[in-house]
């Protein structure tokens, strides 16, 4: 894929992105209680976490959140439809996840390659991808005073096909395989694996472990 046309795409790519984090962002300040303005900085730092990341990573600098004014914009009116919306929003079966599935999907895409297209290696390249696409998430996650999904050991399939997609999609750059549709396919990929993964309970393998409780020292009266 030519860098102008990736551009083209990428940006439309990044838009829905933006829009799918900060919805998730928003919805989860929504359900711990926050007022308007948690809602706004949350959907913020959620929607443009990863991308920081990426760029920080990379030395694309100054970074792509303060140099384009309008994606601070996005996110904050992303907030305040879902702040109006609510009574509506929050009915929908599994909304967050649904967005939080699509903003994966695109910033795990995003983030591998412009890592690529900026003559990072592909082992580079996947990795960056996979920070840019679970990077927001775990902000969002840590100010909300919650563990970050990827790392719940009752959490479905979360680092798998995020790992996955930006595998697929550094290596096939790396032959100089690319497109558009490609991208999108493989954005199509992780998305629905991420889904699949919650209905059908998909998890990573983990040690069943209980929690040891410590009182007074370990001492018990």
């Amino acid at each position: 894929m030519q860098p102008e046309i990736f551009t083209q795409v990428a940006l439309s790519f990044e838009v829905v992105g933006l829009i799918a984090f900060a919805a998730s962002g928003a919805l989860l300040a929504a359900a711990k209680r926050m007022d308007v303005i948690g809602m706004m900085a949350l959907a913020s730092v959620t929607g443009l976490g990863g991308g920081m990341t990426r760029d920080v990573l990379i030395g694309a600098t100054p970074v792509a959140a303060l140099e384009s004014w309008w994606m601070l914009l996005v996110t904050i009116g992303t907030a305040l439809v879902v702040f109006v919306l609510y009574r509506i929003v929050h009915r929908l079966r599994r909304a967050m996840l649904v967005f939080d599935a699509l903003g994966l999907a695109i910033f795990v895409v995003n983030g591998t390659m412009k890592a690529h297209l900026l003559g990072v290696n592909p082992v580079g390249s996947a990795v960056v991808g996979l920070l840019t696409g679970v990077g927001g998430g775990v902000i969002r996650d840590l100010i909300a005073n919650d563990i970050p999904v990827v790392f719940q050991r009752d959490s479905k399939l979360y680092l798998t096909p995020a790992l996955l997609g930006a595998a697929a999609i550094a290596t096939l750059a790396a032959f100089d395989v690319s497109a558009w549709w490609i991208s999108a396919l493989v954005v199509l990929g992780v998305f629905t694996t991420r889904l699949i993964s919650e209905v059908l309970g998909w998890r990573a393998p983990s040690l069943k472990t209980q929690t040891l409780n410590v009182v007074d020292g370990g001492r018990r009266d």
